[in-house]
C-alpha cells in the first residue's frame, strides 16, 4: 500500500517519464490530479487539445502562482507561501462585499443627517442636493478613464487606492464640525435659552414690553445705530427712537439693556448674514470638494470590482455570485440608516458634552461627523486586504482534490459527467525552467499596449452596440427616481408622519433597502437554477419598472393631513385672526422664529405668537401660560400638536413590496450589460453606463429631487433677515409631488426597457458557458476513448453501466 501511494503521489506531481512511471502510465495524472491519457508508445502522452506534448510532460501542469508574478499574493515584499490560499474567488468577494458595504453606509449615512446639516449651516434642501451631486461630477470624471486603464491593469490595486481615495474624502467631510464648532453649539445654547425658565425671550417678554414703555419719555443717551437689530428673531424694529432706546434708553444699565442681556445674543442684521454665509460656504465647498473625491473613489470599486468577479467564475456562477455581490451590498444602505440613527440620538459634541435637551426637540443637534470617522477608518483597514489580492486569481492548485470522472467499461467517460466535468484550460510553456521565466515575462497582455490614442476607438465600440445603448438609457431612469426617492425619504417620514430623525432613518433601512437585499438575493438564487433566456430577463426588468410606477401612484393618495397651524393653513392663513388682546402685548413677534407651542390641537410657531409671557417646567420639557392669543388662561405645551393618523403602517407595506418587486430586476440587468459586449470591453462597458448614469442621473436627481421637496415648504425658518432651512412642509404637496416624479420617470424606464425585450434575442447570457462545458467534454471523451487499457479504479470514482 505504500508502495502504491508514493507511485500515486509520483504521478501526481509529475507525469512520469521513463522507468517505472511508464508502466504506470495508465493512472498519470496533471497537475490537477486529472487522468491523463494514455502513452502513445514513444513516452508521448496526448494532450486534451489533441496534439502531443512532447517528451517534457511538464506541460500539463498548471503554472503555480509562486511562479507567476500576476498570480502572487501579498504586499510588496510581504508575499507568504501561507497567504496564498486567500488568491480564491471567495476570499476575493468577501472583501469585495465588505467594501461595497461600507460605501453603501456613507451614501445613506450622509443622507440620513441632511436634515441635521441644514438645520444647523441654515441651507435649503435644494442647495444640499446640488452638492450632494458633487459625487456625481466626481463619477464622470473618473469612470471612462479608471475603467479603459484599470480594466486591463492590476483591478485590485486600482480598487484599493479608489478605496483609500474615498476614505480620505469621507473623514475630510466632517471637518466643518471642527473649525465651526462654536456655531454647533450656537443652536443648541439659543434653544436652551428659549426653553430655560429664568432666560428666555418667552419669560421675558413683559419685562421687555414694560421696560419699553417705561423708558419712552427718558432721554437716550447720544448716537443713533446705524443698523436695526433682531433680539434672537423675536423682537423687530426699525424706527430711531426704538433704536436709541436699545442702545441703552435710561443707560448702558437699563432696564432695557438689562432684560435684553438676560434674554439673549442680539444679532446685527447687517453682519449676522455675512458671518452665516461665509460658514455656510466654507461649510458647502469642503462637502463639494469631498463629495467629488468619493465618487472618483467609488467608482473605481464598482466598475472594475464586478468585472473581475465575472471574469474568475463560470458563466453558470455569475448570476449567483451577482446576487450575493448586489444583495450584500445593500446591507451597506441599512447600516448607514441605523449608523445614522445613532449618531443624530447622540449630541453634536459628543464626547466633551451633553446637552438638556431631548433629540425630540425640534432644536437638537447630533453628532452627524460621527459616522463619517466610523465608516473612513473602516475603509482604510478594509483597503490593505484588497490591495493584497493579484492581478489574476490561479487556476485550482494541484493540493486542491478534484473529483474524478466516472468511466465505463472501456475506459470513456460516463455521457452524464461530460458535461459536469470541468478542464482548466492549459498552456504550454518552453521545456526548461529558463524557457518558462522568459515566457511568463513575455506572456501578452495589454499592460504596455494601452494607450490613450485607442481610448476613442474603444468607446466608438462601444456606442455601435445599440442594445448596450438602451441598457444604458434603462440603467439611468432607473437610477435617477431611485436615487432621489431615498435621498429624502427621511425627511419625507418626518414631515409627513410626525417622525423623529432616528426613527425616520430606521424605518427608511429596514422597510426600503433590507427588502431590496431579499429581492436581490431571491432573483439571484432563481437564475442560477433555471437559466432563463435574454428575452424573459428583460421582459421582467420591463414589468418591474412598470410595477413601482403602478406603486408610487398608490403611495400618492397613502399620508397624513397637515393639521392646525397659526399662520400656514388655510383657517389660520392670516396672523390678523389673533384677538386684539394678543396684538397689543405681541411685541412685535417675528414670524420666522421656530419653536412651536400646541393648545388645542393648534400649533403655533412660537410661544411669542400664541403671546406667552411665562414659562415653567423643566428645561427639556417647559409649559407656558398666560398665553393672551389663545383666549383662554389654559398652559401649553412644547412641540407640535399630536397627530391622529394610521397611513405609517400601510405606506411601509406597500412601499416594501413594491420595492420588492423592482430589486428582483438587479441581477438580470447586469448579466444582460456584461453579455452584451465583448469579454474585453465589460469594464468599459460598465464604465460608460456610470459615466451616463452620473451625468444623466445622478447628478441632475439631488437638485430635481431637491426643488421638489422645497416647492412643498410651508416654513422657512428666518436667520436675520435671510431665508435658512425648511421647518414644515405641506404634506399633500409633499406626498403628491414627491411620487409622482417617481412614477412618471420610471414609466418613461419602462417603454426603454420594452425596447430592450423586444431586441434582446440576439443576447446570449448561458451559451459561453454552455458551448466551453459541450467543449471540454467531447475532448476529455476523446482522450479517454483513446486508451486500450482500462484504467485502475479507485476508491472515490462513481461506476456506471
Amino acid at each position: 500500500m505504500a508502495g502504491d501511494d508514493q507511485a500515486r503521489q509520483r504521478t501526481t506531481n509529475g507525469c512520469g517519464g521513463g522507468g517505472g512511471g511508464v508502466d504506470d502510465s495508465s493512472k498519470l495524472k496533471n497537475g490537477n490530479g486529472l487522468l491523463l491519457p494514455q502513452s502513445n508508445g514513444n513516452n508521448h502522452h496526448k494532450g486534451l487539445n489533441g496534439g502531443v506534448d512532447g517528451l517534457n510532460c511538464k506541460v500539463l501542469q498548471p503554472v503555480h502562482p509562486e511562479e507567476d508574478p500576476d498570480s502572487i499574493c501579498g504586499l510588496w515584499f510581504f508575499k507568504p507561501r501561507w497567504l496564498q490560499r486567500f488568491a480564491n474567488k471567495k476570499a476575493f468577494l468577501a472583501v469585495f462585499c465588505l467594501t461595497s458595504v461600507l460605501q453603501g453606509m456613507y451614501y445613506t449615512y450622509f443622507v440620513s443627517v441632511l436634515t441635521t446639516i441644514e438645520k444647523l449651516y441654515q441651507i435649503p434642501s435644494k442647495t444640499t442636493g446640488i452638492i450632494m451631486s458633487a459625487t456625481e461630477i466626481g463619477q464622470i470624471g473618473g469612470a471612462l478613464l479608471l475603467t479603459y486603464y484599470g480594466g486591463q491593469g492590476h483591478r485590485p490595486k486600482w480598487i484599493a487606492c479608489g478605496m483609500l481615495v474615498f476614505a480620505v474624502a469621507s473623514i475630510l467631510c466632517a471637518t466643518p464640525h471642527f473649525i465651526f464648532i462654536d456655531d454647533s453649539l450656537l443652536v443648541t445654547s439659543q434653544a436652551r435659552v428659549r426653553s430655560s425658565q429664568n432666560a428666555t425671550i418667552d419669560s421675558q417678554r413683559s419685562k421687555l414690553c414694560q421696560a419699553l414703555d417705561q423708558a419712552a419719555s427718558a432721554s437716550p443717551l447720544p448716537g443713533n445705530l446705524s443698523s436695526p437689530f433682531i433680539i434672537d428673531g423675536v423682537l423687530a424694529t426699525t424706527s430711531s427712537d426704538a433704536l436709541n432706546l436699545l442702545n441703552g434708553g435710561e443707560g448702558a444699565g437699563g432696564p432695557v439693556a438689562n432684560a435684553l442681556r438676560q434674554a439673549a445674543p442680539i444679532c446685527d442684521v447687517s453682519t449676522r448674514p455675512l458671518s452665516q454665509n461665509r460658514i455656510t460656504h466654507v461649510v458647502l465647498s469642503v462637502f463639494f470638494i469631498s463629495l467629488l473625491f468619493i465618487g472618483i473613489g467609488a467608482t473605481a470599486v464598482y466598475t472594475l470590482g464586478i468585472p473581475y468577479i465575472d471574469d474568475n467564475v463560470a458563466n453558470r456562477e455569475s448570476p449567483l455570485y451577482f446576487g450575493i455581490t448586489i444583495g450584500v451590498r445593500i446591507f451597506g444602505p441599512v447600516f448607514g440608516f441605523l449608523l445614522g440613527s445613532y449618531c443624530t440620538s447622540v449630541y453634536v459634541n459628543f464626547p466633551f458634552e451633553t446637552s438638556n435637551l431631548s433629540p425630540g426637540n425640534p432644536h437638537w443637534v447630533g453628532a452627524w461627523w460621527l459616522g463619517v470617522f466610523i465608516v473612513g477608518a473602516a475603509l482604510i483597514v478594509t483597503a490593505l486586504p484588497m490591495m493584497a489580492f493579484p492581478r489574476n486569481l490561479p487556476q485550482r492548485r494541484s493540493s486542491q482534490r478534484v473529483p474524478r470522472p466516472a468511466l465505463d467499461r472501456n475506459g470513456a467517460i460516463c455521457p452524464k459527467h461530460q458535461l459536469q466535468q470541468k478542464v482548466p484550460l492549459i498552456s504550454s510553456p518552453p521545456a526548461s525552467p529558463s524557457g518558462a521565466k522568459k515566457a511568463l515575462k513575455d506572456k501578452p497582455t495589454l499592460r504596455g499596449a494601452l494607450s490613450l490614442s485607442d481610448f476613442p476607438t474603444a468607446i466608438r465600440r462601444l456606442l455601435k452596440n445599440e442594445i448596450l445603448l438602451y441598457r444604458t438609457a434603462s440603467s439611468v431612469l432607473h437610477i435617477l427616481p431611485i436615487a432621489g426617492l431615498y435621498t429624502f425619504l427621511p425627511k419625507y417620514l418626518e414631515s409627513q408622519f410626525r417622525l423623529t430623525e432616528t426613527k425616520a432613518n430606521m424605518i427608511t433601512g429596514f422597510a426600503g433597502i433590507l427588502v431590496m437585499g431579499v429581492g436581490i438575493f431571491a432573483s439571484g438564487t432563481f437564475m442560477r437554477k433555471y437559466k432563463p433566456n435574454a428575452r424573459f430577463v428583460a421582459k421582467w426588468i420591463a414589468f418591474t419598472a412598470l410595477a413601482y410606477s403602478i406603486g408610487m401612484v398608490i403611495l400618492m393618495w397613502v399620508g397624513c393631513p397637515l393639521g392646525d397651524y397659526v399662520g400656514l393653513n388655510s383657517e389660520h392663513r392670516d396672523l390678523d385672526f389673533l384677538p386684539p388682546a394678543c396684538n397689543s402685548t405681541s411685541c412685535e413677534c417675528k414670524s420666522g422664529l421656530f419653536s412651536p407651542v400646541c393648545h388645542d390641537s393648534v400649533t403655533y410657531l412660537s410661544p411669542c405668537l400664541a403671546g406667552c409671557s411665562q414659562v415653567s417646567g423643566s428645561n427639556q420639557q417647559p409649559t407656558f401660560s398666560d398665553c393672551h392669543c389663545t383666549g383662554t388662561n389654559e398652559t401649553i405645551t412644547n412641540g407640535f400638536c399630536s397627530l391622529e393618523c394610521n397611513s405609517l403602517t400601510w405606506y411601509i407595506v406597500i412601499f416594501s413590496v413594491f420595492v420588492l418587486i423592482h430589486s428582483t430586476s438587479e441581477v438580470g440587468s447586469m448579466l444582460l450589460t456584461l453579455r452584451c459586449v465583448e469579454s474585453h470591453d465589460k469594464a468599459l462597458a460598465l464604465g460608460l453606463i456610470q459615466f451616463a448614469i452620473g451625468l444623466f442621473g445622478n447628478v441632475p436627481c439631488p437638485i430635481i429631487y431637491g426643488a421638489v421637496v422645497d416647492s412643498a415648504c410651508l416654513f422657512w425658518e428666518d436667520n436675520c433677515g435671510e431665508p435658512g432651512a425648511c421647518r414644515v412642509y405641506d404634506p399633500a404637496k409633499f406626498r403628491m409631488v414627491f411620487h409622482g416624479v417617481t412614477a412618471v420617470i420610471m414609466f418613461v424606464a419602462f417603454l426603454v426597457d420594452a425596447v430592450v425585450w423586444y431586441k434582446a434575442s440576439s443576447i446570449h447570457i448561458h451559451e459561453e458557458e454552455e458551448a466551453k462545458d459541450a467543449t471540454i467534454a467531447i475532448a476529455a471523451n476523446d482522450a479517454a476513448s483513446s486508451s486500450p487499457q482500462v484504467p485502475t479504479a479507485h476508491a472515490d470514482s462513481e461506476s456506471c453501466v
